[in-house]
């Protein structure tokens, strides 16, 4: 596990490069999207594995499509954009349940999504399609993905790093990381527009003040991190304990500890505000 992180931290090192040379990656996170991914992984029996990987997919699906197709349609054909807006918002929901059925195929192959299954669930969303349809889709999401769907989640992080840290793992702990990470997915953007008014003091930011927070916005490990501070604090732990960890996560992640607790923060924070509502 040791060499798959040092690995995975090696792979992401260059993350504004990664990221189509300058044009930022559209986010799909929005609270309606994730909360819909997870109520359909609920439904369908689906594991935590498998809806957050769900998640992750459905978001790269989109970053990556929007950029492809706009070189292709927006750059030669500008008055067709619109009318492809209108087309992908339409197909949303085959686009995330071919999300799905992908990565249940990967990851839980005894629940997989059958043709049948989709087409059900399709047409209770007001949506009909054959099952050519349904293969062309999950066709068309693996190949704009190019073929990777090992991509891991913010949760995939918070089990390395509960397995690591030098204090005892409990039940309580696992279940309040997953619940934290369940929120962390569905209020992602307001969690990282907090941040980005923590550091700069402007709510409302530029093309180019954006593509300089990616590195903030796409840093899993650090999230990951603080999840699990978060955890935590929420459960009571010491002062002393909370410090350690904090240091122990900090040199893991090679960020100070003051912003694994700005973010673990700012979490606490929109927990509280959600709850207050």
């Amino acid at each position: 596990m040791v060499q798959w992180f040092k690995l995975y931290k090696n792979s992401i090192q260059n993350i504004k490069t990664f990221y189509f040379n300058g044009t930022y990656p559209f986010r799909s996170f929005s609270p309606k999207v994730v909360q819909f991914i997870f109520k359909l992984a609920d439904e369908c029996g689906m594991d935590n594995t498998v809806k957050y990987k769900c998640v992750e997919l459905y978001d790269r699906f989109l970053s990556e499509y929007f950029i492809y197709k706009h070189k292709k349609i927006y750059s030669n054909h500008s008055n067709q954009w619109l009318k492809f807006l209108k087309k992908c918002k339409k197909q949303s929901y085959l686009r995330v349940l071919s999300c799905m059925q992908l990565v249940s195929k990967y990851a839980q192959q005894s629940l997989s999504l059958k043709l049948k299954d989709i087409k059900v669930i399709l047409k209770r969303t007001g949506h009909i399609y054959t099952k050519k349809n349904i293969r062309y889709s999950e066709a068309e999401v693996l190949r704009i993905v190019d073929y990777k769907l090992n991509e891991p989640s913010i949760f995939m992080l918070v089990e390395y790093f509960i397995e690591v840290i030098p204090f005892i793992a409990t039940d309580r702990l696992y279940s309040t990381c997953l619940l934290l990470t369940d929120f962390v997915y569905i209020y992602q953007q307001e969690l990282y527009d907090q941040l980005h008014y923590q550091k700069t003091g402007y709510r409302i930011y530029t093309y180019s003040e954006k593509l300089e927070q990616l590195d903030i916005e796409f840093d899993k490990i650090t999230t990951a991190a603080a999840v699990v501070v978060t955890a935590f604090y929420i459960l009571n732990s010491t002062d002393k304990t909370n410090e350690e960890l904090c240091m122990y996560l900090s040199t893991l992640c090679e960020k100070s500890n003051d912003y694994l607790l700005t973010i673990s923060t700012v979490l606490i924070s929109i927990i509280n505000s959600i709850c207050i509502e």
